[in-house]
């Protein structure tokens, strides 16, 4: 295990306050069911992180329960509930001598007595005195919510991050990490980066992490990935950072809720330059914007090999791997993990022979993960399941697929099959009719996965795909959330 050298001055100031522990935490919701009178039961959990060096989280935490008046727009506060500490969950992360994070859970059951918006609000002072990117960090409150649109015709739940958090990360090395967003309803995400709240207003004197100031080479700027949820930094500063994430859901192109997770990271010295890293990962395509991006046809099996290396004798690595084909009810992926080489490296091996069920055209995102123990570094894949190398959405030798992701800040993805080379164009309109952007592209025979990155305004948008003659293909509706 790598020995870690803090800043002093950064503890002694975390040691100064015993009032001061919050961290970061979450809201969620998960549907249950629904009565014959409208009524619909959901299980509410708050999870909240804190720091071992200040007080403990009390085991009694209260949410306030509002709902929207469509007439005036305005939350109304309903009732306030206290859920309860659940002690078959929660525990340190990665805890080490100096310093650990400890998560607590707190679960319960709501009713909501009919349809409509609600927002579920949890406040608490005090951030810990650590918090390098705040003015005053031990006097702000943290600020929690989730709102959730009750349809007990049309149920819906929060998302969910698939993989687990961490905490720490050594400063002047590129990390990867990806909470790997989820929505259980098959809802689409967006998600932004945002300031994070105390009382109701942004935290005093906030530094974002893409600040010059907070990054030790430009390649390693602070970024959030708005199509796979990986986040990626190579911090130049030892400290506790905070960043606040605001998780949007969409069905049919209508916003049904919304989730602010906080989340704290503490980058530190290592005692070496070694951290766990992949140093293999077999040969898979990309697509243009550079993601790894694999198509499975149903009914075949694939198989992925990794390799996980750490030039620190020392450590011992574990892998894992996390996303959403690991929880299909039948046919669902497998991975498993075992030593490999003379020294401290590890394999993995995932496979998944899907099945017609799962042919669809938005991609399953899987995160695998390396970890040290205390280190962790994720890569995220692609996997979409194809029925056939065509689609259903063919026209004179020019497969469409789907627009990916949708909503989308301006960035996104599309899927192309040709049957011969020949010249495209991509065509955006707003809903005037009004032409903000066109393209000419020429392609050769065969796949093709395109990134657009349009600076576009929050809003509506029809993209036409056209042939060379200028005749239609397909047209597909964009909305646009910044």
């Amino acid at each position: 295990m790598k020995k870690i050298l803090f800043v002093i001055a950064c503890f002694l100031i975390s040691y100064s306050s015993s009032a001061t522990h919050l961290m970061g935490g979450q809201i969620s919701t998960s549907y249950i069911s629904s009565d014959s009178s409208g009524a619909s039961l959901y299980t509410v959990e708050l999870d909240l992180y804190r720091d071992t060096i200040g007080v403990d989280v009390d085991l009694n935490q209260d949410l306030d329960i509002y709902q929207l008046d469509p007439f005036t727009g305005i939350y109304s506060l309903l009732y306030s509930m206290s859920p309860d500490f659940d002690t078959t969950t929660g525990g340190l992360v990665n805890s080490i001598s100096v310093y650990g994070v400890e998560v607590y859970r707190f679960v319960d059951t709501l009713s909501f007595a009919s349809d409509g918006y609600y927002k579920i609000e949890w406040t608490q002072c005090c951030r810990n005195f650590a918090i390098v990117n705040m003015s005053s960090p031990g006097a702000e409150y943290m600020d929690l919510s989730t709102y959730v649109n009750v349809d007990s015709a049309d149920p819906n739940s929060s998302p969910l991050f698939l993989t687990p958090p961490v905490a720490y990360l050594p400063i002047t090395q590129l990390w990867n990490y990806n909470p790997l967003p989820f929505d259980p309803d098959g809802d689409s995400l967006s998600w932004s980066l945002v300031d994070p709240l105390s009382s109701g207003v942004s935290v005093m004197g906030y530094e974002s992490l893409s600040d010059t100031l907070l990054y030790s080479d430009p390649a390693g700027v602070f970024s959030l990935d708005s199509v796979t949820g990986e986040i990626s930094w190579q911090a130049t500063m030892v400290g506790n950072f905070v960043i606040s994430l605001i998780i949007e859901e969409f069905r049919n192109g209508i916003k049904i809720g919304e989730m602010r997770r906080d989340m704290q990271f503490i980058t530190v010295v290592p005692d070496s330059s070694s951290m766990p890293q992949f140093s293999y990962i077999q040969n898979l395509p990309a697509n243009s914007a550079g993601y790894p991006y694999v198509k499975l046809l149903y009914g075949q099996n694939y198989q992925l090999d990794l390799i996980g290396s750490d030039n620190d004798p020392g450590d011992i690595l574990t892998m894992e791997a996390y996303g959403e084909s690991f929880g299909l009810n039948n046919s669902s992926s497998l991975f498993n993990s075992f030593p490999y080489g003379s020294g401290n490296d590890i394999m993995g091996m995932f496979n998944w022979s899907p099945d017609f069920s799962h042919v669809r055209p938005e991609p399953y995102i899987n995160v695998f993960r390396v970890s040290d123990g205390l280190f962790t570094f994720d890569a995220t894949i692609q996997f979409e399941v194809v029925s056939s190398l065509s689609s259903l959405n063919e026209f004179e030798g020019v497969t469409v697929n789907d627009i990916y992701p949708n909503p989308s800040n301006g960035n996104f993805i599309l899927s192309l099959n040709l049957d011969k080379p020949q010249e495209i164009y991509v065509e955006i309109y707003n809903l005037l009719g009004l032409e903000v952007s066109k393209q000419k592209i020429n392609l050769s025979s065969g796949n093709h996965i395109l990134s657009r990155n349009n600076h576009l305004s929050s809003g509506q948008y029809i993209v036409n795909i056209l042939n060379n003659r200028g005749v239609s293909i397909t047209s597909k509706k964009l909305i646009v959330t910044n």
